[in-house]
């Protein structure tokens, strides 16, 4: 079977099983799992599935739709609430970097005009707001992602290496009972980690839908997290985990329409 036939035949079995594993794809295609394994990255890739270590998972609308989605943000209120209170961690003058995502985007849309930032990110939606509150914005990476917007590549590793940022806002595909975060591309996880190695103050802003999920590539735990602002109240043992991991919680922010 030719190789697109196969990944063709890949997303509908996906699709219709809800949960494939490498194993069951390569006994059904009589092929190795080096080679599902590259079939799987190269759907991930184009939005058709979502994987996770060991298999892949149908794509969830924003994977499906890639920056389509830009419009259309899941939970707005929520992403509000967490920007406006998560800008208030910020100090005059302090060095930021913006990951890429929708509700740090809702984070620069909410700086205040009296603060003087020097603002970096490997996000093009985040540089063209930040430009209009913080003026210059210094972009990071070598090429962009067409499901995610993000710039990655080995420049942006690079410059990550060598930089000191007082604040980071940083997003998470998911977040596990474990204490693991995770997002659904490898180039990305590589990002992610070492933005929680450059910051001083590393904030995670995430809402609700995150909480108890597992994408493919593990990048942090919440150990390298400084402070979680979400939208939902958390409690028991998943607020035990936070507090075991030493991050300070602000949760339960709402925004009153």
């Amino acid at each position: 079977m030719l190789p697109e036939k196969r990944r063709k035949e890949i997303v509908r079995k996906v699709n219709q099983s809800n949960r494939v594993t490498v194993e069951e794809l390569t006994e059904e295609f009589g092929v190795s799992g080096p080679t599902i394994r590259r079939d799987l990255a190269s759907l991930a890739e184009d939005g058709h599935i979502e994987r996770f270590h060991g298999g892949a998972l149908p794509a969830s609308d924003e994977t499906a739709n890639g920056s389509q989605l830009r419009d259309r943000i899941q939970n707005p209120s929520g992403k509000r609430a967490i920007a406006a209170r998560a800008v208030e961690e910020l100090n005059n003058g302090d060095a930021v970097f913006f990951d890429t995502g929708q509700t740090t985007l809702e984070v620069a849309k909410a700086i205040p005009e009296s603060l003087s930032l020097l603002v970096a990110t490997n996000s093009p939606e985040n540089a063209f707001e930040l430009r209009e509150s913080c003026g210059e914005v210094k972009i990071v990476g070598d090429s962009l992602r067409r499901t995610s917007d993000a710039f990655v590549g080995p420049s942006a590793e690079s410059y990550l290496r060598k930089t000191n940022f007082d604040t980071v806002f940083l997003e998470t595909d998911a977040i596990h009972g474990d204490g693991g975060l995770s997002v659904s591309n490898e180039d990305e996880a590589r990002i992610k980690s070492l933005l929680c190695e450059s910051g001083r103050h590393v904030i995670l802003v995430a809402d609700g839908s995150k909480l108890g999920e597992q994408s493919f590539r593990e990048f942090a735990t919440l150990d390298a997290i400084d402070v979680f602002v979400t939208d939902v109240q958390l409690e028991g043992r998943l607020r035990d985990l936070f507090d075991r991991s030493d991050v300070r919680v602000v949760d339960n922010q709402l925004v009153v329409e």
